[in-house]
């Protein structure tokens, strides 16, 4: 017998677990809030500046998410970004960073011989750690689970590779503070980056990933869900709401790919410690100022380190390309602080007034050359995985099999694409063996 099979939220999680149940013979109908599918995986344009919602690479060591890549026919628009590297400033040197850790990493200015010596016999260890963790899934190194990735880098590396390299990389990148996330992060990545050079961005944009994914579903957008409902005999059943009118929908099962601070107002009977467990659940915020200009710039990348005293952790020149039909802009993210100031102050319309006078500094002509602006706030950026977390994740699985509601997201195995599209592919196993 067919089985029917809601998915709320149309997200990269929620995409790969509807597409792997419709690949298995089940009736699937996917619901999001939006009007478009992706959720922080996509792009958008707002007055000719373009913009991606969240994502901006796509790692290439995910063996299962490749092959989803393969299976939807992606494979061949990944275009590939060798030798990532930004240069870092601080208030009284600028240094060049590599992205992609390797043996590049080791003329990293600033660090001693002591310094390098440890950073090669550390390489080492990675490399063995292949074997033993999974990219998709920050619960595989459940000892680095316990420490922040301050205490955890201090110790295995140094003081100025954190200060140096690690700290000026994920402020940057992932507006994370290594004092406040755990090495869960670092130590279940690291491994299956380094030694390599390449990230890809897709041809077509990040748009084109859950533009592929949700191809042959049954995708209802501008449809907000409202309660889920999923009682021990009978159907599952959503109340939602479809651009202002009530619908109901009714199911076998459902898929919940929410961000997991929702999670707990849609289900109003969750057990308690289900519910505790979603009450821990936390995600950063992300402000980012796009200026568009009416002259061409330099393509150039700059990162901040945490003593820079400024409001920009990242600085970046994006040329226009005339075949593409872009312009010029200027990309500016606020470091976590001002991230938090511009929630706290209710400020998160005005970022570019935030970084104005940072950015002047940076880009002398900027009242002259901006043509327009556009300030993006990212309320949920990227699930925390702070010490601790990552065991509570696994806990929290252990207890769905065999549920009629199953849950996935980043925030239940990584904060990464391939980590949602990992999670999604769980959730829909778990929901086929039950």
């Amino acid at each position: 017998m067919q089985q029917s099979v809601i998915v709320v939220g149309a997200g990269i999680a929620g995409l790969t677990a509807a597409w792997h149940l419709r690949r298995a013979g089940c009736e699937v109908t996917v619901i999001e809030a939006q009007d478009q599918p992706g959720g922080r995986v996509g792009a958008r344009e707002t007055r000719g500046i373009r913009y991606n919602t969240g994502a901006r690479l796509l790692y290439a060591f995910s063996k299962d998410f490749n092959r989803l890549l393969d299976d939807i026919g992606l494979t061949p628009d990944l275009i590939p970004v060798r030798n990532l590297s930004a240069e870092c400033r601080s208030p009284t040197e600028k240094w060049k960073v590599e992205l992609m850790p390797g043996p590049r990493s080791l003329l990293t200015p600033g660090l001693t011989l002591a310094d390098r010596l440890r950073f090669m016999t550390y390489g080492a260890r990675l490399l063995a750690a292949r074997f033993t963790t999974d990219p998709d899934d920050a619960t595989s190194a459940p000892a680095a689970d316990a420490v922040t990735l301050a205490d955890y880098i201090t110790r295995h590396l140094g003081p100025r590779v954190l200060e140096r390299m690690v700290n000026p990389v994920f402020r940057s990148t992932r507006s994370w503070d290594a004092a406040d996330i755990s090495a869960a992060f670092f130590a279940t990545t690291m491994p299956h980056m380094i030694g390599t050079s390449t990230v890809h961005v897709l041809k077509g944009g990040m748009n084109s990933l859950p533009q592929a994914l949700s191809r042959d579903l049954t995708l209802l957008l501008n449809t907000r869900a409202l309660r889920i409902d999923a009682p021990a005999s009978g159907p599952c059943r959503v109340e939602a709401e479809q651009d202002g009118a009530p619908l109901i929908l009714e199911a076998d099962r459902i898929v919940c790919a929410v961000e997991g601070v929702n999670v707990a107002a849609l289900i109003p009977d969750m057990a308690p410690e289900d519910r505790a467990f979603m009450d821990r659940v936390r995600y950063n915020s992300l402000g980012i100022a796009h200026i568009r200009l009416n002259r061409q710039v330099a393509p150039y990348m700059s990162f901040f380190s945490d003593n820079a005293g400024g409001t920009i952790a990242t600085y970046q020149q994006i040329p226009g390309v005339d075949a593409q039909g872009s312009h010029p802009q200027l990309y500016t993210q606020l470091t976590p602080e001002a991230n938090r100031r511009a929630r706290n102050e209710g400020l998160t319309d005005r970022i570019d007034e935030i970084v104005a006078d940072d950015l002047r500094c940076l880009y002398p002509t900027l009242d002259a050359d901006r043509v327009d602006h556009f300030n993006q706030w990212i309320a949920l950026k990227l699930p925390e995985f702070y010490p601790g977390y990552a065991g509570e994740v696994r806990r929290f699985l252990n207890r769905q099999p065999g549920a009629k509601v199953q849950f996935c997201g980043d925030y239940l195995a990584q904060s990464l694409v391939t980590g949602a599209a990992a999670s999604g592919k769980a959730a829909a196993l778990r929901l086929l063996a039950a």
